[in-house]
């Protein structure tokens, strides 16, 4: 899909013009059952669900390096692109999100993609 007009809005929710998201900035999307993580790393725009799977505490503020986020409350890693924790005390991964550029708007799908299709 890569006609605005069939991109479908309860699908997939606006972030920002992509350049308005400079490399290591963020932007939080609120979903309609979770919020919504959107990082440029490195480049590359990746969306995680904004929640650490270790104690539910925000991702937002956590560090990152390359396509890695550490939680900023206890260290877990996870990686951006496959949500897969790499570092205890996190052992279940986070969820990841789709994004899709119409133009220069960023969009975040509204479900992680193990959700998409539930």
């Amino acid at each position: 899909m890569t006609d605005t007009d069939t991109l479908n809005t309860t699908d997939w929710l606006p972030v920002c013009p992509q350049r308005e998201l400079g490399p290591d900035e963020r932007r939080i999307v609120s979903g309609p059952d979770c919020d919504i993580l959107v990082i440029n790393a490195d480049g590359v725009i990746l969306a995680v669900t904004n929640e650490c799977s270790h104690q539910a505490l925000p991702l937002s503020e956590a560090r990152l390096d390359g396509d890695v986020i550490a939680c900023p409350w206890h260290n877990a890693e996870f990686c951006l692109r496959t949500g897969e924790a790499l570092s205890a005390p996190a052992y279940e991964p986070i969820g990841c999100h789709d994004i899709r550029i119409e133009g220069d708007q960023i969009y975040v799908s509204a479900q992680p993609r193990d959700e998409q299709h539930s």
